[in-house]
């Protein structure tokens, strides 16, 4: 190697000159400054020696300089110096004349790839829990796995352990009573929501919070009632029971309870027509109905809680990354309109029919506009003073008062408190006709099992439910959980979620979520930890066992303001779309979609149609990536979108193509065609053309006759010196800026198929029958592992960088070759400003070629 004879040549010639201890000091000095062995790795277009003559001649003429600052004693010594400099330079030109191109295969072997092993688990080892991290090597589970696995299943252990019981307790009870007052208004409203009787409601405030303490990793989520799931939950119970009510629903249920009889049969939309139901065994009692709507809402909340189960066990907690930001937020935005208009015919003291439809909505409305001369003044008089109070407070009092008091009025408790208070001494509801919410008994409900018998009719209802809800929970935990700084985990949080909708229907609890503005509160109030949701539960206990039946004169208009006003968050989520029209037109489609979806259709269908939207979108964006045309910067080896770098240039002859996306069977064919639009050129049409100009030739030349074949030849024979010079000449300009190779740039392509890569070679041998060559440049590892899979004919046409690949495909044309090696400087990706003359005079002349070789390609073509 150079490097290694000149530092033996030089070493010797200093130990040679230098007889004394000053020139054993000297030697000495020159020595220690010869580069050591140890050399940083060159780019891609030169070799590593380059770097090394470099460095060679750097060090030589530091210490040349050293020796001449002290005397003219070392005179022999510097004279050896200067020769030996001279030789490196020599060395090193004659070095860069010679560019190293590097192949991605020559590139591998001089830099040892080597491809890392993947370890793949055993069934055995799966099934003895070995390659779980926490097993020994005798395939049995260690005392620290035990640890982490009981650890994983109950958080509120770690929890526990590292609780601040001075500060945190604190934090925790103030937290936990607020969202307990919260709990009492929202629980009884929510659970009319869902057209379940408002004691549903209040027992959702107690055994979800205990269980979620003792399986939930998040620590200021609140658990209980949802406006979204109470309306999911009413899309079942609507269907079944006030529409299907039937004998044969009376034999899984059993027969109806008969307290007090009704006279006047129930009403139902069956079809779009109003009919009576039918009496499955003579007597017909509301409560009796209720007794139904519960069972059904337990049978669906049980059957979401066991898919809940089954997905965490399955650990299929990255569920939440298919329903994505856009769709989320326009489903619960179209969804809020559904919850509000349930409300509006209590806050006008009207009955109005549910329906089961699509276009239930219309419908609903045409119901309430027929039936609004019927309104009730007393409940619009009290909606409209809720509705005022609970505004005022909202945006104007808390916000003032936050400086002064740490938790906000909880004005919804005392709209309760005074709702109850003016219906019972007022008499509302037997003076002015006002809807109230009627008996709640105390104390808690005896367990028992839902009936399983309704899963049959349930279960899209269920599936739906437990994905949803997840999604949306997972969600508000995650905004705590990135804000506090602590870890969740979502195949945990997955089996939380179903273990609290599996044991709750058996203590009367309908389908239970996180509810993001009592999260908010606690979170507000200073929440630490689970805890708080301890202390709310012990409070809804005090209110089940003790205040439950003093709400029995409220009116319902009370509950319906709260839940109206309570949708306001929902309601601001069109800024959500706004805000997406200007960031991406893909994801303001899939809001749209599903927004309108739920509205026109119903919660279900439009959450489906969202969903199969949001998919056919993801497939449209891979389907048709962004490409473009790359050209290099002007003495840089570094190459550019040209539409977006005006001083990019194209290479003549040469197009660098570059394609961001997955390169599948989806997407093959928009990848020929914007190969060939943006490159202008078509092998199909090219090889016709070729073809057709072969045909005329042998034509013209069976046309000839003899004589004229002689004297053709005797002209030429003449004039064959300067013809054969113009034309030889004229030939090689051409084929230098005809478009002989075509370079793909790879580094935006992912992943490749089978069928992409099948489709290479036939686009590889498409182009070679017209003489232009493909490289490929830039390669990710996955890429070329796909290529060697599928037997790619040429390893060698894959190259590390753009710049090889160009240097390569520049081989049968020297000069030009030579011009851009010499013009790119290796390693610089800065154009100095003292060179801009330079650089855009050699830009003007490189488009002139670039135009020259469009004009000829078109001509080819």
């Amino acid at each position: 190697m150079a490097t290694s004879s000149m530092n033996g040549h030089s070493v010797a010639v200093a130990a040679a000159s230098v007889s004394d201890q000053n020139n054993s000091a000297a030697a000495s000095l020159f020595a220690d400054s010869l580069p050591g062995s140890q050399r940083r790795i060159s780019g891609s277009l030169y070799d590593e020696e380059e770097d090394d003559l470099d460095d060679e001649e750097h060090h030589l003429n530091q210490s040349l300089s050293s020796l001449s600052s002290r005397n003219c004693h070392y005179r022999p010594l510097l004279n050896e110096g200067e020769e030996t400099r001279r030789q490196a330079g020599r060395n090193k030109d004659r070095h860069r004349r010679k560019p190293t191109i590097l192949t991605q295969t020559h590139f591998d072997a001089r830099y040892r790839f080597t491809r890392p092993k993947t370890s793949s688990l055993s069934l055995r080892q799966l099934l003895s829990g070995t390659g779980f991290g926490g097993a020994g090597n005798d395939g049995h589970c260690s005392k620290r796995c035990l640890l982490d696995c009981l650890l994983s299943l109950f958080p509120f252990i770690s929890v526990i352990r590292q609780y601040q019981w001075r500060s945190d307790l604190i934090a925790d009870t103030i937290a936990g009573l607020t969202v307990g007052i919260m709990n009492i208004p929202q629980g009884m409203a929510y659970a009319m929501l869902a057209d379940l009787p408002p004691v549903c409601g209040l027992y959702l405030g107690f055994f979800p919070l205990i269980l979620y303490f003792f399986f939930g990793t998040s620590r200021q989520v609140s658990m209980g009632t949802f406006a979204l799931s109470s309306l999911m939950v009413a899309v079942p119970v609507v269907r079944i029971v006030g529409v299907q009510l039937t004998p044969a629903l009376a034999d899984i249920l059993g027969p109806l309870p008969t307290m007090s009889i009704s006279t006047e049969a129930p009403v139902a939309i069956i079809n779009n027509a109003t009919t009576s139901l039918p009496v499955p065994h003579g007597n017909y009692t509301e409560d009796g109905l209720n007794q139904y709507r519960i069972q059904v809402a337990l049978s669906v909340t049980l059957l979401a809680g066991l898919i809940q189960i089954g997905l965490g066990l399955f650990r299929f907690g990255f569920i939440t990354i298919y329903l994505s930001t856009p769709l989320v937020s326009g489903f619960t935005t179209g969804a809020a309109f559904h919850v509000m208009t349930s409300q509006v015919p209590a806050i006008f003291g009207i009955k109005v029919p549910r329906h089961a439809s699509s276009f239930k909505l219309i419908h609903s409305y045409m119901d309430i506009i027929d039936r609004l001369p019927d309104s009730n003044p007393a409940s619009v008089i009290i909606s409209i003073v809720c509705i005022c109070l609970l505004l005022l407070f909202r945006l104007i009092i808390n916000a003032k008062l936050s400086k002064l008091c740490r938790f906000p009025v909880p004005i919804e408790l005392i709209l309760v408190v005074l709702g109850t208070s003016i219906g019972h001494f007022g008499h509302l509801h037997t003076a002015y006709a006002v809807d109230i919410v009627g008996e709640i008994p105390s104390g808690l409900r005896a367990p028992s099992m839902p009936s399983i018998g309704l899963f049959h009719l349930v279960w899209q209802d269920a599936f739906m439910l437990a994905i949803i809800m997840y999604v949306c929970t997972f969600s508000i935990c995650k905004i705590y959980a990135n804000k506090h700084g602590y870890l969740l985990d979502s195949n945990q949080e997955l089996l939380a979620s179903g273990i609290v909708n599996t044991v709750g229907p058996v203590f009367g609890c309908y389908f239970s979520a996180g509810s993001l503005s009592r999260s908010q509160v606690q979170e507000d109030m200073g929440g630490r930890t689970q805890v708080a949701s301890l202390i709310a539960a012990s409070l809804m206990i005090f209110v089940l066992l003790f205040l439950g039946p003093l709400f029995r004169e409220l009116p319902t208009a009370v509950l319906a303001c709260i839940i109206i006003v309570a949708l306001k968050g929902l309601f601001m989520q069109f800024g959500d779309a706004v805000k997406l029209y200007r960031i991406s037109k893909y994801d303001f489609s899939i809001w749209i979609v599903c927004f309108f979806g739920v509205v026109i259709l119903n919660v279900s269908y439009g959450l489906m149609l969202g969903f199969a939207y949001s998919l056919l979108t993801v497939v449209c964006r891979t389907q048709s990536p962004s490409t473009s045309i790359l050209g290099r910067l002007p003495t840089t080896d570094i190459y550019k979108d040209v539409r977006f770098y005006p001083s990019a240039v194209q290479v003549p002859g040469v197009a660098v193509f570059r394609f961001d996306g997955a390169l599948y069977f989806a997407s093959v064919d928009n990848f020929r065609y914007r190969l060939m639009k943006l490159t202008g050129f078509d092998p199909k049409l090219a090889e016709a053309q070729q073809l057709e100009q072969e045909a005329q030739h042998r034509q013209q030349q069976l046309e000839l006759s003899p004589q004229s074949l002689a004297a053709d030849d005797e002209a030429g024979s003449n004039s064959a010196a300067p013809s054969d010079t113009a034309s030889s000449s004229s030939h090689q300009t051409n084929q230098s800026t005809r478009l002989h190779h075509i370079i793909v740039e790879c580094s935006g392509i992912n992943y490749i198929d089978s069928v992409g890569a099948s489709f290479l070679r036939v686009l590889i041998a498409d182009y070679q029958r017209v003489g232009v060559s493909i490289l490929f440049a830039c390669c990710k590892h996955q890429f070329r592992r796909m290529l060697e899979r599928s037997e790619f004919a040429d390893k060698y046409s894959v190259y590390v960088s753009v710049h090889d690949a160009v240097l390569s495909a520049l081989a049968d044309y020297p000069n030009q070759r030579a011009r851009l090696a010499s013009d790119a400087r290796s390693g610089s990706s800065i154009v100095d400003t003292a060179d801009t003359a330079a650089v855009f005079e050699s830009q003007r002349l490189l488009q002139q070629t670039g135009e020259s070789r469009d004009t000829s390609s078109r001509a080819g073509l």
